[in-house]
């Protein structure tokens, strides 16, 4: 069975990781994904040997790769052309940098009007900041997310040591492009869609990390909560556990044999511990100690008996060994050509008609030109041409 965008094509002119991730799950999700590069490669190829870099392969498998100079008027030419048989076009260069290659939003559509066209900037088409340089920890910190890290038990802030602007950035392009297929298919037509990360970082922030600010009166807006969730050591390890409800906290209290606790209605509810912070700290003192002597095995064990969720503080090597990773068949080992064995997760939704596919594929830099170019019209003599002229590589 075919994925569920089968039949649609996209054109990828991305670099990097927000636009290649969001591209990458549109193709494992049937799309015919075509990635457009310079002839020496994006950024990230150049970093890695054989042209395959771990970041990379982890944002661009199961595309075509067609390379191409942009800076020559027949390759620009060549460009339209193919999106003229693409729907979707994704590019994340600095604002205006498209328009300068002749490959703007109004470039395009008058080549393909149905097209659907999505930009991913930094900060955004205008405003103040939308010339800067710009890369995750820049947007991590002015979302206020550096911030938040600060609590009582790492009272500083502090980066998150993964590009997770990059990748909010990028499930967000994915469904917006969806969402203008599906309006499309409806009738709207193509159209223009443009994803700043600043956006879409604040936007997954949010919910929960501007929780405390989201309601301006200040009579009835909440304070922002007690650390429910801690990183604790065990004698042989260490566990997280959450605490969210009166049964949960009561449940910790068994737990860790603390009957005085459970039975003081002033430590058994979580809106009596939230009144009063030295009461919380109390709390966090008490869990602290009672986990500090048992076993992990025995925490998570126990917990799970009672609903709290808790479990271990796995080192990354150890994440593929894990029961439920093993069960959930989530990491696919294959061996790529040049760049020897690698591991991957396999994609996350999971279809019961139009399944998703993992394509154990990562294209080094133009290996599909000539098959691509074939597609549109062009014979070998055409082919050896554009190649001797530069064009394409």
């Amino acid at each position: 069975m075919n994925g569920p965008l089968h039949g649609y094509r996209i054109f990828d002119l991305s670099q990097v990781v927000a636009g290649p991730l969001a591209t990458q799950m549109l193709a494992e999700q049937g799309a015919d994904v075509l990635k457009i590069e310079p002839p020496g490669g994006e950024l990230l190829r150049l970093h890695g040997p054989n042209h395959v870099m771990s970041l990379h392969a982890n944002c661009n498998r199961g595309k075509r790769c067609l390379a191409v100079d942009l800076s020559d008027q027949d390759g620009t030419d060549l460009m339209l052309q193919l999106a003229a048989t693409c729907d979707v076009f994704v590019e994340n260069f600095r604002p205006g940098v498209t328009d300068r290659l002749g490959l703007g939003y109004e470039a395009v559509k008058a080549a393909n009007p149905d097209i659907v066209y999505c930009s991913v900037y930094g900060f955004g088409s205008t405003g103040p900041y939308c010339d800067r340089a710009v890369l995750d920890p820049v947007i991590q910190a002015i979302t206020g997310m550096v911030a938040g890290q600060a609590s009582p038990a790492l009272p500083f802030p502090d980066l998150i040591r993964t590009l997770i602007a990059d990748k909010s950035t990028a499930y967000t392009v994915a469904q917006a492009i969806t969402a203008a297929l599906l309006a499309r298919e409806r009738g709207a037509g193509g159209q223009f869609i443009e994803v700043p990360m600043l956006d879409a970082t604040l936007a997954w922030y949010w919910p929960d990390g501007f929780s405390d600010l989201t309601q301006e009166d200040p009579t009835i807006a909440p304070r922002r909560a007690p650390d429910n969730y801690q990183l604790i050591e065990t004698l042989d390890g260490r566990v997280v556990y959450y605490v969210a409800t009166d049964k949960q906290v009561q449940g910790m209290w068994r737990v860790l044999g603390r009957d005085d606790l459970l039975a003081d209605p002033n430590f058994n509810q979580i809106s009596a511990i939230g009144k009063d912070a030295a009461r919380a700290i109390a709390v966090g003192e008490a869990i602290h100690a009672g986990i500090a002597a048992m076993k992990t095995a025995d925490v998570i064990e126990q917990m799970a008996a009672e609903g709290i969720p808790c479990g271990p503080v796995l080192e990354r090597v150890e994440v593929m060994s894990d029961p439920q990773v093993m069960h959930n068949d989530i990491v696919v080992e294959w061996n790529h050509p040049t760049a020897g064995p690698l591991r991957q997760p396999r994609p996350a939704a999971r279809f019961s008609e139009t399944p998703g596919e993992f394509r154990p594929q990562i294209g080094v830099t133009g290996e599909h030109t000539d098959e691509i170019l074939g597609e549109l019209g062009y014979d070998d003599a055409a082919i050896a041409m554009l190649r001797g002229a530069g064009t394409v590589s």
